[in-house]
């Protein structure tokens, strides 16, 4: 049996999928960017979460790592991708830090843009920013379609992922996309909210699903074609 939790570790709140197994311990590991927790049935919740604090420096530095590995490359001059086209990186000083795409530039005005760590920081927020404002974006023109077969409004949540662009659990009612689905074209992006947004119809690929999916966007093979290109990103 499995169900999706939160905890939350040094200030931070973690998601984690916990799994009931025939199993004597209680393991943790963290893989892709997402943290997977499997305990024996008897285990109360109170004591799983207790396990997890006690695990916190390794759960978060975990976290962390995947979620360096993800980066983008933060270097003056890196060709950088938004929606599918590539803009060149531009490193400013300024006393107020904002990141602003302006033609083939991208422009991030920092305190320390020497610091690539700021610059990391800087790169990955907005990117997150923006992948949220798309997602949301779509969601709210595509959701109509799916309230009128009884699906619920969904949960939005941003992560950055590993190995995949968007991830959806129907039964928490809860959607996660990639916090660099920004860097993709915009109808990839929207096939991506209609594909996790048909996991609530159907929860696995089968010819039902596709058949839904091709109901919302009727060229989804061609646009699946099209962000497997982007794959590297992940």
């Amino acid at each position: 049996m499995r169900m999706n939790r939160r905890i939350v570790l040094d200030g931070r709140t973690i998601e984690y999928t916990l799994e009931r197994k025939r199993v004597k311990n209680i393991n943790v590991r963290v893989r892709g960017g997402e943290v997977f927790v499997s305990a024996p049935r008897w285990v109360p919740p109170a004591v799983i979460e207790s396990f997890l604090r006690g695990r916190a420096a390794f759960i978060l530095g975990a976290l962390e790592r995947a979620e360096r590995a993800l980066s983008l490359s933060c270097e003056r001059g890196a060709a950088l991708p938004f929606l599918g086209r590539s803009c060149t990186l531009v490193l400013e000083k300024a006393s107020r830090s904002s990141v602003r795409v302006e033609g083939s530039f991208l422009r991030a005005a920092l305190r320390s843009p020497e610091d690539p760590e700021s610059v990391r920081r800087a790169l990955d927020k907005w990117y997150r920013g923006e992948s949220e404002r798309l997602c949301r974006a779509y969601c709210e023109t595509l959701y109509p379609r799916f309230a009128a077969l009884g699906v619920p409004r969904p949960e939005i949540r941003m992560r950055a992922m590993r190995s995949a662009w968007g991830n959806c659990r129907p039964r928490s009612g809860v959607v996660t996309f990639n916090a660099h689905l920004a860097a993709v074209p915009e109808d990839c992006i929207e096939y991506v909210v209609a594909h996790e947004l048909c996991h609530f119809l159907h929860a696995d690929h089968s010819p039902d699903f596709y058949a839904a999916l091709a109901r919302v966007i009727p060229d989804w093979k061609k646009r699946r074609t099209a962000l497997r290109r982007w794959d590297s990103l992940l």
